[in-house]
């Protein structure tokens, strides 16, 4: 009876609130390099160019509950290609230049939106450290997103003298009805009715001090 009894508390204890959200697969890196002033993305295993949004069924707590109620996936991960060495006061920024309206985009560790979601700002200072940030979607179907990776200023405007490069990631996310968005309450529960829908060798010192505009 004991026995059943704990086994029982913990189920409860199971669906009140998920640990840490699932990767999703293994580590895809996107590989950045500077090279004679110009940028230059790859993927690390050309194969794992496109990554699948998995839903778990589980509900998170705090800062992680934004990749509650959808398919949320962090194996792209950004990493420097050997020695990137930068002029002082400037460092590598990626923007957002064209993707899927349904693509959310947070931050690795504190889950702040980034690049563009929920209106942030569609630029985002990498700080030259492996950096796997989520995406998340609540629309069954395909998503891409299509990045310009530069050297630019503290106020994220790109250096003259250098080169920008670029990079496509793409999703899958299940299978089911297309272009279908499942709308959720204040408190990120699924509503009734759907509705259509390495490192840098020098960064001045001041990586991750980005000035606003």
């Amino acid at each position: 009876m004991k026995l059943a009894t704990v086994l029982f508390l913990g189920m409860i204890c199971g669906t009140a609130g998920a640990g840490t959200p699932t990767m999703g697969g293994p580590m895809s890196h996107l590989l950045v390099t500077l090279f004679d002033h110009q940028i230059y993305v790859t993927f690390e295993s050309p194969s794992m160019s496109t990554v699948e949004l998995q839903d778990y069924g589980e509900l998170y707590d705090g800062a992680a509950s934004v990749l509650n109620t959808g398919g949320y996936n962090s194996q792209f991960g950004w990493l420097a290609n050997g020695f990137i060495s930068l002029p002082g006061s400037s460092g590598i920024f990626v923007k957002a230049v064209h993707g899927s309206p349904w693509l959310d985009v947070y931050s690795e560790s504190g889950f702040n939106p980034i690049l563009g979601t929920d209106g942030s700002d569609a630029v985002w200072q990498w700080d030259g450290t492996m950096t796997h940030n989520w995406y998340s979607s609540r629309v069954k179907g395909t998503h891409s997103v299509r990045y310009e990776v530069f050297v630019g200023d503290l106020f994220g405007e790109p250096l003259t003298g250098y080169t920008p490069g670029t990079v496509e990631l793409n999703f899958v996310y299940g299978e089911g009805p297309r272009g279908i968005r499942y709308p959720v309450d204040g408190l990120g529960h699924p509503l009734p009715s759907p509705g259509v829908l390495g490192g840098f060798g020098v960064l001045g010192g001041l990586a991750g001090l980005r000035r606003r505009r």
